[in-house]
């Protein structure tokens, strides 16, 4: 095997944080609120693994396809409000805040709205949402990657501050949630993809 083949080019260190973020925008979009009628034909079209891929992120993604073609649009409203709203609190709790301080509106909220006005990220005047949310943070490392601004370094430690200590459990917590179906393919293939971020960023850069 040459040597050099073993040397990615831009184009394809390109095509790999195009397909980071976009899974990042993904979601970060399905955790903000349940997928629309677009969004669903866009997971039902997920092409196939390649056979005997034995790669745990490639099937999430057909995990997650699967679900959405199993489940009727009408179902998933219902679901998110299960999983995430309920009568005074759903079934999983998707903040960095309760997650690593075990209460809302804590030192982990306030450290990620320095982080977000150092990149120069507001919160839009319609999401009344905590920046500390896992959506806004899926989002946000979607931001980071694709901003030619952000050098590796603070995508990096971005990942590592504001994601990493707590987002794999917050995915696997909800493939535990007793309504989730749809959603638990969500957790599926977040746990899976977090956790080969970690493996990502823990490389020589």
């Amino acid at each position: 095997m040459k040597a050099v083949d073993q040397i990615p080019n831009d184009s394809a260190v390109a095509a790999q944080d195009a397909q980071r973020a976009g899974t990042w925008t993904l979601l970060g979009r399905l955790l903000a609120g349940p997928p629309d009628h677009q969004v669903l034909e866009l997971i039902k079209g997920i092409g196939d693994a390649s056979p005997g891929n034995p790669d745990p992120v490639a099937q999430g993604w057909m995990d997650l396809r699967q679900a959405a073609l199993e489940m009727a649009p009408e179902q998933l409203d219902p679901e998110f409000q299960d999983v995430f709203i309920g009568m005074g609190g759903g079934e999983v709790t998707p903040y960095a805040s309760w997650y690593r301080s075990g209460s809302l509106m804590e030192r982990p909220l306030v450290a990620v709205r320095q982080e977000l006005e150092a990149l120069g990220i507001r919160r839009l005047a319609d999401n009344n949402e905590p920046e500390d949310h896992a959506a806004t943070l899926c989002e946000t490392m979607a931001l980071v990657i694709s901003d030619p601004e952000v050098d590796f370094d603070w995508q990096r430690d971005f990942f590592q501050r504001h994601l990493e200590p707590w987002m794999g459990h917050f995915f696997k917590d909800l493939q535990q949630a007793p309504s989730a179906r749809f959603y638990k393919a969500v957790g599926g293939l977040g746990e899976t993809f977090v956790r080969l971020e970690e493996r990502f960023f823990a490389m020589p850069a």
